[in-house]
């Protein structure tokens, strides 16, 4: 699973290639025979050898060797790379071979993966073609730098650029009107999609020069039911509520309360993380800006959160490792994020507790007065209410599921992060509020212009032609500036992008879990249709609807079928760890379950070919996929959860 997670992180940047711009301004090796340029992540080294220029970061554990070679196929033209860069390598050995729609006016985009034997690295290829001149990125990375460096690898694969490249820029043409005739059109591809992609249901809303001028809604609250999603149906919106929450920071600004630049320890006296020094340092900026190097660990969250308070939310970071440098690499990170919402309302009201500190700060600030009444963290309200989205899981075999509205609780303790109900109607109003730079629909100011704008400032780059500013991914659409954040909860997705220069806003909200492909191929199709543009996206869903059954019959191959309690017999009982808690292991009702406390999975066997032994994958929601195995400690039967670089060791005590 370790292999598959790289695979997809460098396959991602591979379909990202667009031949824009730097999102900052990093450095860019041009060849010295003008063929390419390409991006040089910070504290990276480029260097112009025979043929070829070699890329390493910092600690020497990647390379990356960039080249221009003739040859008439892709793959011709990666056998002609590797015989420059490293005429040893053998190239016979098994391959993944995978074909994404190449960027508009090229011929062939290329990935390749090849086994070599080894867990503790990977070796890829991507070529890019035009004509008979073929562009090669050759990936050789240890798979825990790889991880570390994610980001930094989607800036060089996204950022490399052969001079022959073309691209349409947008920045002067002026979006269309939104008539009858686009709209309609949207509607049908949103449902088809829908459809396509079996989503229980969905609502979006579009805003266009301060004006609501569509909202829409599709399929059911719950799969099973006729209850039909609504435009005021309430769903969770995850971490688009990041961007609320440096909504109301920026408010805060204004009054003088805090500033960016403000030292946490200020306003937080007991924040600390693992450096002593850079707990010093570390701004109010610095927690919603992704940049510090802090990784996301999600799973400290989820097996603790019924346990868990604001403080304890903040008190985590002091044992929380740092990827990368401070300022190096986009790093998310849940908890940092928390941290800035409860660093605010510490600034506003230091005596109450953080939590209830922080949901009346985005009450008075954000919620009353832009017009949001259905924006709530109130789960009880939410079900009092009575009209709301069911969320829903996937398991193995990429079928969607009920969950309990209970699973969703678990994001409580980040709730700065992501754990607010929202409505289309209520984001629409946000919307235009964003659009309006800081005026709420009735004329309310809610934030300054200026204020709101830093948040749109680009602090780290995340690829090449996409940043990460304060709660706000910053990138482009053809040379038009968009402004965007997407939110994944347990059994919800949602995505919200404006266009400032057009005065465009969407939202999408879905109750599927990990549904980005469909709210983000919303979207998509909708920029496409405002600037007349042909329909590019649709390649690249069909591409990724083939990827994705590929991902499922392999994962299906691998999947055995429920054990018998025979099977399993040696490894049920308790397990504890000092980060994660306590897991029990039972067996009921037929299936092989962990019992997080907070949550119950069912566990199966892992029977794919390279599967080590005793060895686990849980098949349902909320977390599948996650890798489960036991290893035999001089004796001591222990469980290993995850993969490095974020593994968790399990002593059995019972």
């Amino acid at each position: 699973m370790k292999l598959v997670r790289v695979v997809c992180l460098l396959l991602l940047a591979a379909l990202m290639v667009s031949g824009a711009s730097m999102a900052q301004d990093d450095e860019t090796f041009d060849d010295p025979n003008g063929q390419f340029t390409v991006p040089v992540p910070t504290n990276w080294t480029a260097e112009a050898l025979d043929g070829y220029v070699l890329l390493q970061d910092p600690d020497e554990l990647i390379q990356v060797y960039a080249l221009a070679v003739e040859a008439e196929t892709a793959e011709a033209g990666i056998e002609a790379a590797w015989a420059i860069v490293n005429p040893d390598f053998d190239q016979t050995v098994e391959k993944d071979i995978v074909s994404p729609p190449p960027p508009p006016g090229e011929d062939e985009l290329l990935v390749i993966t090849y086994s070599i034997g080894s867990e503790e690295r990977i070796v890829q290829a991507l070529a890019r073609r035009i004509g008979e001149q073929v562009y090669v990125l050759i990936f050789d990375t240890d798979i825990n730098a790889a991880m570390q460096r994610g980001a930094q690898l989607n800036i060089i694969a996204s950022g490399f650029t052969p001079t022959a490249a073309t691209e349409t820029d947008l920045s002067e043409i002026e979006a269309l009107a939104l008539d009858d005739v686009i709209l309609d059109e949207l509607t049908q591809y949103t449902a088809g999609l829908l459809e396509r992609l079996e989503v229980p249901g969905a609502a979006v809303a579009i805003v266009q020069d301060g004006e609501v001028i569509y909202t829409a809604t599709f399929g059911v609250k719950e799969l099973g039911s006729d209850d039909p999603i609504m435009v005021d149906t309430q769903f969770m919106i995850g971490s688009t509520g990041k961007s609320m929450t440096t909504m109301m920071m920026a408010a805060l600004v204004d009054e003088g309360i805090i500033d960016w630049d403000t030292p946490v320890v200020d306003v937080l006296p007991d924040f600390a993380v693992a450096d002593p020094e850079l707990t010093q340092q570390i701004t109010i900026r610095n927690l919603v800006c992704a940049c510090t190097g802090v990784p996301r660990r999600d799973f400290e969250l989820i097996f603790n959160a019924d346990e868990l308070t604001a403080e304890d939310i903040v008190a985590s970071l002091s044992t929380f490792e740092f990827f990368t440098d401070f300022g190096e690499a986009f790093q998310y990170s849940n908890q940092m994020v928390a941290t800035g919402g409860y660093a605010a309302a510490a600034a506003i009201d230091g005596e109450g507790d953080l939590f209830t500190s922080y949901l009346n700060a985005m009450q008075s600030y954000i919620y009353d007065p832009i017009g949001m009444p259905a924006t709530t963290f109130d789960f009880d309200a939410v079900e009092a209410r009575g009209n709301y989205a069911v969320p829903h899981g996937a398991n193995l075999d990429a079928e969607y599921e009920p969950i309990p509205l209970s699973i969703e609780t678990l994001l409580t303790p980040v709730a700065p992060a992501g754990a607010s109900w929202s409505t289309v109607e209520d984001m629409a109003n946000y919307l235009i509020t964003l659009l309006s730079l800081g005026v709420a629909p009735d004329g309310t100011r809610i934030v300054s212009e200026e204020n709101l704008l830093e948040t749109w400032e680009a602090q780290v780059a995340v690829s090449a032609d996409v940043s990460y500013g304060l709660g706000w991914f910053i990138s482009e659409y053809k040379g038009v500036q968009v402004i965007n954040h997407g939110g994944n909860t347990l059994g919800f997705t949602s995505d919200l992008a404006l266009l400032p220069d057009a005065g465009l806003g969407i939202v999408v909200l879905s109750n599927g879990q990990a549904a980005n492909m469909f709210n983000e191929g919303v979207r998509a199709r909708l920029l496409e249709l405002v600037y007349d543009q042909p329909a590019e996206n649709e390649e690249q869903i069909a591409f990724l609807i083939e990827q994705a059954e590929a991902t499922v019959e392999m994962l299906t191959e691998s999947v055995g079928d429920a054990p018998s309690e025979t099977d399993v017999e040696a490894f049920l009982g308790t397990y504890t760890n000092d980060v994660l808690g306590t897991v029990e292991l039972r067996y009921e009702d037929g299936q092989f379950v962990a019992d997080a406390g907070e949550f119950v999975v069912e566990l199966r066997p892992n029977v794919g070919e390279d599967a080590e032994p005793d060895t686990y994958l849980t098949f349902g929601p909320p977390v599948p996929g996650l890798a489960v195995r036991f290893v035999d400690n001089d004796g001591v039967l222990q469980l290993v959860l995850g993969s490095a670089p974020l593994e968790y060791t399990f002593e059995r005590v019972g």
